[in-house]
């Protein structure tokens, strides 16, 4: 159950699907080349990602 891991568990958990993402490591990789001040990733492509993997779709 992914609630009793550690919070390093959890983190290294959520880094293992979202890098599963290209579309979504390629945006990052390229905002952060940019160096962009202030840029982040919304909730949206995130939840949608850990959705799609979860649920057997891909990322």
């Amino acid at each position: 159950m992914l609630g009793r891991l550690s919070l390093d568990e959890q983190l290294d958990g959520l880094r293992s699907v979202l890098c599963q993402n290209e579309v979504l490591t390629d945006v990052m990789a390229g905002a952060a080349a940019l160096d962009l001040p202030g840029w982040y990733v919304t909730a949206g492509c995130l939840f949608q990602t850990v959705w799609n993997v979860v649920t057997g779709r891909p990322p």
